[in-house]
């Protein structure tokens, strides 16, 4: 079994569907692992309303959801929660593509 097929099993197993936007137009579905992103506290941050939290979580997504290193307003959804992808990139093993690691920012608003 390749890396890339390891990491499907995975994301079939314990992964949940996600989906991808991007300027509000949806790109496409597909599996991923979310989860808190370790080491890193809440952040409180000034706003001109006050102070807000931001939230940051780690994703693995399975090799052929349609993230796009590209510049762009990037939004992942997990059922009614959105997160903004703040960074992505390929995790590649020789020139193929294993899955994509991304840091993502939950929306305040979902945030309770």
């Amino acid at each position: 079994m390749s890396f890339g097929g390891a990491f499907s099993a995975i994301a079939r197993r314990y992964g949940r569907r996600v989906g991808l936007e991007r300027d509000g137009v949806p790109l496409g579905e597909g599996l991923a692992l979310v989860q808190p992103l370790v080491g890193r506290e809440r952040q409180f941050l000034p706003t001109d309303l006050g102070v807000h939290r931001r939230e940051f979580f780690l994703c693995l997504g399975e090799r052929g959801l349609p993230f796009s290193p590209e510049a762009g307003d990037t939004v992942l959804t997990q059922g009614a929660v959105r997160y903004d992808v703040v960074n992505v990139r390929e995790v590649l093993v020789g020139a193929d593509r294993v899955y994509w690691r991304a840091v993502l920012a939950r929306r305040e608003e979902d945030v309770t």
